[in-house]
């Protein structure tokens, strides 16, 4: 129970890192942001922030993977999960706009400042656009062999469906006029019209 809770304990404090990190990272850029101004919004020391990550670079990699690994392993879960490809990518496209809306900040930063990321960060990158890619892919595979969708080539709707619902990164506004629910909702709408034309 007691490593449980400083299991969780840590992982709040690392998330609270990263969170304050990313948003001045998004308003001043990565090179112009320092570890002194990061530490000063936490109201904490460096060492405090040198616990968890040893460089400003590697703030700057935790920052940019967070939302690359959530989508990767969402996308591996909807080729896993139960129900008919059509359930499962209407669920796992909702899903997706949720963690790109909740994730903008973070994907901002990782369109803007990949350029400075380290060569093992930006391996891992690829490794889950890899394994994203390879999850949606079989999956729109699978649901054309069975007939539940109607596609001529399975890349180009994973390549459209992945780019209408990631760009909501850019233009989603929380003020706007739909509420992240509605957005999630209308993009599993309009991706079920491309595999079901």
């Amino acid at each position: 129970m007691a490593s449980g809770l400083k299991e969780e304990a840590l992982e709040f404090k690392k998330n609270r890192i990263l969170e304050v990190a990313g948003q001045l990272f998004f308003q001043k850029g990565f090179t112009s942001t320092t570890l002194d101004e990061i530490a000063a919004a936490l109201s904490v020391t460096k060492p405090f922030i040198y616990q968890f990550y040893a460089a400003k670079a590697d703030l700057l990699a935790a920052v940019c993977l967070r939302t690359t690994a959530l989508a990767a392993d969402r996308a591996k879960m909807a080729r896993e999960d139960r129900g008919t490809p059509s359930e499962r990518l209407e669920r796992f496209v909702r899903s997706l706009a949720h963690e790109v809306i909740d994730g903008r900040t973070f994907l901002a930063v990782y369109f803007r400042e990949e350029k400075h990321l380290p060569a093992a960060a930006r391996q891992r990158l690829q490794d889950d656009h890899r394994r994203f890619n390879r999850a949606l892919l079989s999956l729109l595979e699978e649901g054309r062999a069975l007939g539940d969708f109607e596609i001529n080539d399975p890349l180009v709707a994973m390549e459209a469906i992945t780019g209408m619902t990631t760009w909501a990164f850019f233009w989603f506004r929380p003020d706007g006029r739909l509420t992240a629910s509605q957005v999630a909702d209308e993009l599993a709408t309009i991706a079920m019209r491309v595999v079901k034309s």
